[in-house]
């Protein structure tokens, strides 16, 4: 299977922006095919159900209806994007420049997010960590994230570790 305009978006911000991340990936081209194909799904799993809750506007044209549904689409896709592909930086300075954050909260946050890309590199394994730090890493991931992590919990009651 080829790698997908997410999975290639996703090697170039990595390429760029993650080089320790990308570098610790055993098998590139497995690695980002696969997450290419699931960010295609989440877009279109998350447009669908927007469509879906998006009610019909009376008096509304074609084009507008297909305006808006186009714009449902890419809020959609913006969110999954920011959330599996557009993984800030190695090192990302934002978080300590951001004078709302204590350096307990930036330290946390470093951690799920160096934790959280090890497990979608397939550099660790749920059962890795203990129940803790799973709470930890779950703590206000998104649920997609979870799933993709093992860290969901059908995939921790599958193991028996939730």
């Amino acid at each position: 299977m080829d790698v997908n305009q997410y999975g290639r978006m996703a090697e170039q911000h990595w390429q760029e922006h993650r080089p320790g991340s990308i570098s610790a990936i055993g098998d590139p081209e497995s690695f980002f095919t696969e997450l290419g194909t699931d960010v295609q799904n989440e877009v279109r799993a998350r447009w669908t159900a927007g469509r879906v809750n998006e009610a019909a506007v009376a008096g509304e044209s074609f084009l507008e209806r297909a305006g808006r549904l186009q714009q449902l689409r890419r809020e959609a896709e913006g969110e999954v994007l920011r959330e599996l592909v557009l993984l800030p930086a190695d090192g990302d300075p934002d978080l300590a420049d951001d004078p709302h954050f204590t350096v307990a909260q930036i330290t946390e946050e470093q951690w799920r997010q160096q934790h959280l890309h090890d497990l979608l590199a397939g550099l660790s394994q749920a059962g890795d960590y203990s129940p803790a730090e799973r709470a930890r890493l779950r703590a206000g991931a998104p649920e997609r994230l979870l799933e993709l992590t093992g860290l969901s919990d059908a995939d921790l009651g599958g193991q028996g570790l939730l």
